[in-house]
């Protein structure tokens, strides 16, 4: 027997499925629920989470409402769509088959968790650390050592005590 959810995947739209990612992003950068969202757009959670998985199309007028409210231009929906892996068999997008979709789904939420903090953050010379410590953490992991990444790290930004005088 067919579960209710699961017949309706082969049928997604590639770009559905991308804005309602995008859609789902901004959210969670926001800070609001589904709830909070569909009951400020006369919509029902439910309804919101279908755009956010693609199962539904989100019209151009609900798009321009989306954007007004997140305070947002329309194409922020779009960026970085033509940068996407070509669909797979079924229209569904090729980083979802398999546990990619999983793992990409929590790198999203990590990652959109760590702008929402960073954000809040008013300091600049911590913004500055944050930023010098997260360069350093992905070039280490590029180069594949602990020692050569630390060691060739550029010199650069603001708030770096070395170059103020300090002590580490």
């Amino acid at each position: 027997m067919k579960r209710r959810g699961r017949e309706k995947k082969e049928g997604l739209n590639e770009v559905d499925v991308f804005v309602g990612q995008r859609l789902r992003e901004l959210r969670m950068l926001a800070g609001l629920s589904q709830s909070d969202v569909a009951s400020a757009l006369g919509l029902t959670f439910q309804q919101l989470q279908k755009y956010e998985r693609g199962f539904n199309r989100v019209s151009s007028s609900r798009l321009f409402k989306l954007g007004q409210f997140f305070r947002v231009p329309v194409s922020v929906f779009f960026e970085g769509l033509e940068n996407r892996q070509p669909a797979a068999e079924g229209g569904v997008p090729a980083a979802a088959v398999g546990g990619e979709e999983q793992e990409n789904t929590l790198q999203s939420r990590e990652a959109l968790m760590l702008a929402r903090y960073f954000q809040s953050i008013r300091d600049p010379q911590i913004r500055a650390a944050i930023r010098e410590l997260a360069e350093r953490c992905a070039e280490q992991q590029g180069d594949g050592s602990a020692e050569a990444g630390l060691a060739s790290a550029p010199k650069r930004g603001r708030g770096r005590r070395s170059q103020q005088g300090g002590h580490a």
